[in-house]
């Protein structure tokens, strides 16, 4: 397996993910001039499974800005949609593995976005269509979110929160759950932060009802890590208790993995999932609960948001709404992940 940005959520250590957002930081601030020629003559490789705008915009402007070459390859039309051998449909799949390996042959590396209905909602199986590029490619492939993680948008995060809060040594955050009308959004933003605030030193309190537990890989390595970092994690199903005294509340929905299907060709238990959901339309950041959170508090969500139902407006168009910064942050974000895969020498 090549080397890539597939998972470094679980295999970057806290010292390089600090050291890392230390350099996307300084890269934002020598952006657009000082780094015009950072990827020049670089070519990458975009695959989406799943509707962008942040991800797909950020991604080429921020390449294209750099002197890379961005390609926006459409899996389902374009191309012959890349497969596992188990899902192969004559003429109109391709193995993936020698999609890898002939894109390896043409460019700089391949970034993929891949989650929920485009791997029949089974948990996991987004992820393992990453590995088996990541196995096959010659070059770096870049998760630009999957079912499991989305590394690119947890980097954008920290860097919202070191620009508001300064350290984050001790700084209190809540991840919490909050109410949607839609089941669909993947667990994969709240892991991804879980384990890059704690390897940033955050305490970290989360907070979901008990039906939106996160995967127990993912809450064991994040004990793990604060454990390196003196950073503490907290679990309630009480949404006002894990809003308390936070200096940063990010508060989005996810759905319920007890729900999901093990199976690929089985159906998600769809009527458990909304039984699941409905009693807790009250987990919405208003204005009265984040007047329970510290003050100066700021409120963060990666967009899109259910307004109305994870928020109001009052909120994340008020003040204390971190969302557009952190939204702004994703171009510089990837762009120091590209760097560092690419030419991590731009980066020192």
């Amino acid at each position: 397996m090549t080397s890539g940005w597939l998972a470094p959520d679980l295999t970057m250590s806290a010292t390089d993910y600090r050291a890392l957002l230390d350099a996307a930081l300084d890269l934002k601030r020598r952006y657009p001039l000082q780094t015009e020629f950072a990827l020049r003559g670089r070519t990458i490789y975009f695959l989406f499974y799943n509707a962008s705008l942040r991800t797909r915009s950020s991604f080429q402007t921020g390449l294209s800005r750099m002197g890379g070459h961005p390609v926006m390859l459409d899996p389902h039309n374009v191309i012959y949609t890349p497969a596992l051998p188990e899902a192969e449909i004559p003429y109109s799949t391709e193995r993936i593995a020698d999609v890898a390996r002939v894109l390896s042959a043409y460019g700089d590396a391949i970034a993929i976005r891949m989650y929920g209905e485009p791997a029949g909602w089974v948990y996991g199986g987004a992820h393992r269509h990453l590995e088996a590029f990541a196995q096959w490619a010659s070059v770096p492939v870049i998760n630009m979110e999957c079912d499991r993680f989305h590394p690119c948008q947890a980097l954008a995060d920290v860097m919202t929160l070191r620009e508001q809060l300064g350290g984050l040594t001790g700084r209190r955050l809540c991840i919490s759950w909050a109410y949607s009308g839609s089941w669909h959004k993947p667990v994969a933003v709240p892991q991804s932060l879980l384990l890059a605030a704690v390897k940033s030193g955050m305490d970290v309190t989360l907070a979901h009802p008990p039906e939106f537990a996160l995967d127990p890989e993912i809450m064991q390595a994040a004990t793990q890590f604060a454990s390196q970092t003196g950073a503490q994690v907290r679990v309630t199903h009480d949404f006002r208790d894990g809003v308390t005294d936070a200096h940063a509340v990010y508060a989005k929905s996810w759905c319920s993995l007890a729900h999901l299907p093990t199976r690929r060709g089985d159906a998600v238990d769809e009527s458990a999932m909304l039984a699941a959901f409905e009693p807790h339309r009250d987990w919405c950041v208003d204005t009265q609960v984040l007047r329970h959170a510290a003050p100066g508090a700021g409120y963060l969500h990666c967009l899109p948001a259910d307004r109305g139902q994870e928020v109001t407006d009052e909120v994340i168009d008020g003040p204390q709404s971190w969302v557009f910064q952190q939204a702004a942050n994703r171009l510089h974000a990837q762009n120091a992940v590209m760097a560092h895969l690419l030419n991590p020498g731009c980066l020192a």
